[in-house]
């Protein structure tokens, strides 16, 4: 089926459901060569990624992928694409690194405000290539322990309103492609793969992308997998989070519909900054910042973290607009309930040990 599809997509012709269904089960099963795959994804890039599509794609990963019980209608998946491994998000990443603009992890920042301040939150996780810094990487610096199985997450996720699922736990049938994502050195389907995966099932995501046109699509492809409540986000310099430095554009899933707004810092009385003083650095640096965050501190890296966890307040129902967000999550830092959620996290996650069977109890067992 994947020669068939490629002959398609060069074509410029969009696969049918069925079609990327089956070319992606052709991929997942290992039945398809590097070849095959390099020219699918680079010929679908150069096509467009269609909504239906994406959408097929993604249902069967979801399908392979490892699942916690994410209890609630009110957990949201905060998800990001983090996993940058390919050259094109690397050269630009080193390029704004020289420009000052590489950021810190805002949305690990987030998402430990965001359940300071009653939200429930799941971040699915992975280990990024230098010279990236991911938010696996800060949240060890932070002291948190992400080797956890799925009953401790699950206990985790109700104990403290918040958890983090490393990569290892959420196998989703495209660890083989690693190397060939790196070879073809461009963003492709399954860069726009990975933040769906959303391993608790949750009814409420918030996504970032790389691109400003791609958020009506992923918008649309939340609507086609059955979430709820969505916001798609491009921000200028940030681009996969709310931005301070410029326009962000949001797209909204709510009741069924899609729609599209632009925002800026100045809607909201903060001040629009320079990349460069929201930069971040090394892992340990980051940890540095968003506990400097979350103790409290002023300036522009907090004005950031608090207008995306305002954003998640929204999307959650916990807040009737932006404004009301910001005050949830400004409330989330200055009582220290943010704070203390992240120590939590730390005491929770190093006291419990995992255990695993040996090969030769399963045997015997």
């Amino acid at each position: 089926m994947i020669k068939e599809a490629i002959g398609k997509l060069v074509l410029r012709e969009s696969l049918t459901a069925k079609e990327t269904e089956e070319v992606m089960k052709e991929i997942t099963a290992k039945r398809a060569t590097t070849a095959e795959i390099a020219s699918f994804v680079t010929a679908l890039r150069m096509k467009g990624e269609t909504p239906e599509e994406i959408t097929a794609a993604a249902k069967v990963i979801r399908g392979k992928a490892s699942r916690i019980n994410g209890e609630g209608e009110n957990v949201v998946s905060l998800d990001r694409e983090e996993i940058t491994i390919e050259r094109e998000t690397i050269q630009d990443t080193a390029e704004n690194l020289s420009k000052g603009t590489n950021i810190f992890n805002i949305s690990t920042a987030t998402a430990l405000v965001v359940a300071g301040g009653g939200g429930k939150v799941v971040k699915y996780v992975k280990k990024p290539v230098f010279p990236l810094c991911g938010c696996a990487d800060v949240i060890e610096a932070l002291g948190v322990n992400l080797d956890m199985t799925s009953t401790q997450l699950e206990r985790c996720l109700r104990t403290l309103g918040i958890c983090f699922l490393r990569d290892p736990l959420v196998q989703n049938g495209l660890e083989h492609i690693i190397d060939i994502r790196k070879k073809i050195g461009i963003r492709t389907l399954f860069n726009l793969l990975d933040p769906l995966i959303n391993p608790a099932g949750a009814k409420i995501q918030v996504l970032g992308v790389y691109e400003a046109h791609l958020t009506e699509t992923m918008a649309t492809v939340l609507r086609h997998l059955g979430i709820e409540r969505g916001l798609v986000i491009y921000g200028e310099d940030t681009l996969d989070e709310i931005s301070i430095t410029g326009e962000t554009k949001v797209t909204e899933l709510k009741e069924g519909k899609v729609r599209s707004y632009l925002i800026k810092p100045e809607d909201f009385g903060m001040k629009r900054v320079r990349p460069d003083e929201i930069k971040g650095g090394t892992k340990e640096r980051n940890a540095e910042i968003i506990l400097d965050v979350l103790k409290g501190s002023r300036g522009p890296k907090r004005d950031v973290t608090v207008l995306n966890a305002a954003a998640v307040f929204v999307i959650a129902g916990r807040a009737e607009g932006f404004n009301e967000g910001i005050e949830l999550a400004n409330q989330s830092i200055d009582s220290g309930k943010a704070l203390d959620t992240l120590k939590g996290l730390i005491r929770f996650t190093n006291s419990e040990r995992r255990f695993l069977r040996s090969e030769n109890e399963m045997e015997m067992g």
